[in-house]
């Protein structure tokens, strides 16, 4: 009889979520797993303060690696390839949407956020190619997300002008 098989990217993947999830400040964030169809968000990190909600949240991407790639010319930089259609998505989004890359042998979560990532560097978005399927996102290894991180905090309350990356599209 043939069954079902597991597959390794399936448990990484799901190693990866459950790390996120248990590294987020419950005094500062709720955690919502998305459900059903994944268009690029995994999760939503909403910020609580003096325990009130104002709407400010972050949206995530998770990913997960046994082993980070990081550069050899810059090893404080790991390389990850990501869908362009994920990182378009993330650049019309008025959220921040940021990029989790779990090393689950190590349990590390490091972040960046995408809309940072590009709009300090506008050539970036040049390179946003629509022939190209993945693109390589550099994180640098001192964003590791905790919960005494407040960059996340800072995240959460940032706007997005949600500028499209050309006005033809």
């Amino acid at each position: 009889m043939k069954y079902p098989k597991d597959c390794s990217a399936r448990k990484i993947g799901d190693k990866a979520r459950k790390i996120v999830h248990y590294k987020v400040d419950t005094d500062h964030f709720i955690y919502r797993e998305s459900t059903g169809l994944d268009v690029g968000t995994d999760c939503i990190l909403e910020l609580s303060e003096n325990d009130e909600w104002h709407n400010e949240k972050i949206y995530c991407q998770v990913k997960g690696t046994l082993s980070p790639n990081f550069l050899a010319t810059n090893e404080e930089l790991i390389s990850f390839p990501l869908d362009v259609k994920t990182i378009n998505y993330a650049l019309d989004s008025p959220f921040s949407f940021v990029l989790f890359l779990v090393d689950v042998t190590k349990e590390i979560v490091y972040y960046e956020c995408i809309q940072e990532y590009y709009y300090q560097h506008k050539k970036r978005i040049d390179s946003l190619d629509d022939d190209q399927e993945k693109i390589n996102i550099h994180v640098h290894s001192k964003n590791i997300f905790d919960p005494t991180n407040q960059d996340i905090r800072i995240f959460a309350k940032k706007e997005w002008k949600c500028k499209k990356r050309n006005e033809n599209r």
